[in-house]
């Protein structure tokens, strides 16, 4: 560290010379001066511990030196002691406090207090200087901790690093600098920091500061002796006894653990330490830190990032669904034009063909099945849209599945599928609306006939369950999987989603049964053993309705 500086103004070189020469055993250096420019010129260039000015100048005096010293900034807290060769009055003497002198000596001059005075200014100066290094490193410190999260960890490393210093440092050396352990003792409060030193031949524990106060925990929770130990918790006492036990013979100490208060919250607290030894004995000296709030921090964090993941895997999966649909879209619409416009074409071409009504019963078929998938979609819209609305009266659910088993009979005839149907006669009519609840059958009936083996068996059982219906649609065939079972009703979902699947379809048959029922306040849920274990789906609609649920709550609860 450089000496301090001392600037000694006066017009006469011989003078300097003299003042050097009083100086000289004392620890600074010297810049002189011999005219009011050369004066300033030197303030500007360096930092002074003191000023020693000849109150009588030629080319200014040392008064109004003084008075444009103290108005810099940088030079307005240096003590100037002004010398003078002649009896000062007392106005001279308020002139020159006025301008922020601290003495006055008149020549000739006594070495003996010229020194103790200018000692005293360098002691000073030392002290501030030393005091604005603490203060730039704690404030640094600070910024430090104010910094991105990703160089927290090594900022708070090197702040307990700085602290465990300093606290050391003070309590040998410092110990009746007040000032400095005031300031210390703020920056650890702001940073719950509590600074200790263990005596280990005594086993007493000396704190910076109350830990109870500092870490939240009522009085007397840590005994009389403040050992904060006694609130570990029971799972982290053997890895904090490991962390003394290696710090005895490694001369670090390093540990992490919960303090448990009285209420059972739980604080984390970090403590690092180093062994120091002397003629004292054997003591550890360091810091504990309460990290609950970098703790929580980081969970949170973590927990971000979690729902950030997540988010970002919905959004894949929606748009590979969207993917997935149009080309699933393009395949179903594809297939029954293909045929339709193939059998038109033949037509067109005049060749013969021995069964006309079959080839007209392809290409109606055909139309129908993307009438079928045009509907769906145009349902789906109306549904997720808001705007579709129901048209309740007294109806009779026997009269629309019977329907629905003749329309669909074809189908399960063309793959030997047994269709079973049973109503229970007491359950009577019911307020809803037909066409929408003929839909519900439809598609789950026509569902469980899609997913049957051939020569399969499709149940379907309709009875009173309270004031509810229940509608029971059985199958025995492929099934569905646990891990697709919880999307099954969702739409444009299939478990096989490949172009080249057995199934036809776009997906959203179920999902469409699914916001009917809910429109008509009932539920609906799949339930399957697994696949080839069959499946079954189960729909509860109220018996007696007042009004209608608006389209709106229904997809909402969806």
């Amino acid at each position: 560290m450089d000496k301090p500086k001392i600037l000694i103004v006066d017009d006469q070189p011989r003078n300097l010379d003299v003042l050097e020469a009083m100086l000289s055993d004392m620890d600074c250096a010297f810049v002189r001066a011999t005219t009011s420019d050369q004066a300033l010129l030197a303030i500007v260039q360096h930092e002074f511990a003191a000023l020693v000015l000849d109150i009588r100048m030629p080319d200014m005096s040392g008064i109004d030196l003084a008075k444009m010293i103290k108005q810099r900034r940088r030079s307005a807290h240096v003590p100037i002691l002004f010398l003078t060769a002649h009896s000062s009055n007392d106005d001279d003497v308020l002139r020159g406090y006025g301008v922020g002198a601290v003495d006055y000596l008149s020549k000739p001059i006594n070495a003996h207090i010229l020194r103790s005075k200018i000692g005293v200014f360098i002691d000073l100066f030392r002290k501030t200087r030393a005091l604005a290094s603490l203060n730039e490193t704690l404030q640094h410190e600070v910024e430090l901790r104010e910094r991105a999260q990703a160089a927290l960890q090594a900022a708070n490393n090197d702040l307990e690093r700085r602290v465990q210093e300093r606290t050391a440092a003070l309590h040998r050396a410092h110990q009746g600098v007040r000032e400095n352990e005031q300031r210390l003792q703020m920056a650890l409060e702001i940073a719950r920091m509590a600074a200790w030193e263990w005596d280990l031949s005594a086993g007493t524990v000396r704190w910076s500061m109350d830990p109870e106060t500092v870490f939240g925990f009522p009085a007397g929770a840590f005994g009389p002796d403040k050992r904060i130990h006694r609130a570990v918790h029971a799972d982290d006492r053997l890895q904090v006894e490991a962390a003394i036990a290696a710090a005895l013979k490694t001369g670090s100490y390093d540990t992490q653990y919960r303090a448990i208060r009285p209420d059972g919250t739980a604080v984390w607290i970090t403590e690092r330490g180093q062994l120091f030894s002397d003629i004292e004995g054997d003591r550890v000296v360091g810091i504990s830190r309460d990290v609950t709030a970098d703790k929580r921090a980081a969970l949170e964090r973590e927990e971000l990032l979690t729902r950030e993941q997540e988010a970002r895997d919905e959004a894949e999966r929606q748009s590979r669904l969207k993917d997935e649909f149009l080309a699933t879209l393009s395949h179903e619409l594809r297939t029954p034009m293909n045929a339709i416009l193939g059998w038109l074409s033949i037509l067109e071409s005049g060749k013969p063909i021995r069964e006309i009504h079959s080839v007209l019963a392809v290409i109606a078929r055909n139309a129908q099945i993307q009438a079928k998938l045009i509907e769906d979609l145009l349902d789906m819209n109306r549904l997720m849209s808001g705007n579709l609305a129901l048209e309740l009266s007294q109806i009779r659910i026997g009269s629309l599945l019977q329907t629905t088993m003749q329309s669909l009979q074809p189908a399960a005839d063309a793959r030997g599928i047994t269709l079973i149907a049973s109503v229970d006669p007491a359950l009577g009519e019911i307020m809803a609306d037909a066409i929408r609840l003929q839909q519900v059958l439809w598609n789950l009936v026509h569902n469980a006939i899609k997913f049957s083996d051939e020569g399969g068996r499709v149940e379907i059982y309709v009875q009173r369950d309270g004031d509810s219906m229940q509608l029971v649609v059985k199958d025995d065939g492929r099934g569905i999987s646990a891990d697709f079972l919880p999307h099954v009703f969702e739409r444009f979902r299939q478990q096989d989603g490949s172009t080249t699947r057995s199934a036809f379809g776009l997906g959203l048959g179920l999902s469409i049964a699914k916001h009917l029922v809910e429109l008509h306040g009932g539920t609906i849920a799949a339930q399957s053993a697994g696949p080839r274990q069959g499946a079954t789906f189960i729909a509860r609609i109220p018996v007696a309705r007042v009004a209608p649920a608006s389209t709106r709550h229904a997809r909402a609860r969806a």
